[in-house]
């Protein structure tokens, strides 16, 4: 992948915990955040008021695959390895990019940017396929 579009791992990474959350200790929920109900409904509501992730989100970690698993259905095939289902994935992957390029035009923005933008993004999914497991609809 064209290193210009992934930033540099060592950028910085920021984790907010409430005050509640350190004096509890409270660390122990299993789940992944797309399992979490008020998570998803959560992101879903910011997403219809905000859809404009893609200008902002690092290629270089999880954050788009984590925004798009919170939208779609998602599956957890196997501890660590999630399915989102391909339908829903390409809805939403259309509406966001559709979002970034009105806000470029918008910004009047280069039109490479969102050129440059869809290419890691569409590759970072691509990347991250595996084999289609026969009768999986998450696929």
């Amino acid at each position: 992948m064209n290193q210009r579009l992934r930033p540099a791992v060592t950028d910085p990474v920021i984790l907010m915990f409430s005050r509640q959350q350190v004096e509890a200790g409270d660390i122990d929920d299993p789940r992944e955040l797309f399992e979490v109900p008020q998570v998803r409904a959560y992101i879903s509501r910011l997403d219809q008021a905000w859809p404009y992730w893609f200008l902002f989100l690092s290629q270089a970690d999880e954050s788009i695959k984590l925004l798009e698993s919170c939208l779609c259905e998602t599956i957890e095939v196997v501890p660590g390895v999630t399915s989102i289902d391909l339908g829903q994935l390409g809805i939403s992957l259309a509406r966001h990019f559709a979002a970034m390029h009105r806000l470029r035009r918008e910004l009047d923005l280069p039109e490479e940017i969102c050129e440059e933008v869809a290419e890691g993004i569409i590759g970072m999914f691509r990347n991250a396929a595996v084999e289609r497991v026969e009768g999986d609809e998450h696929r």
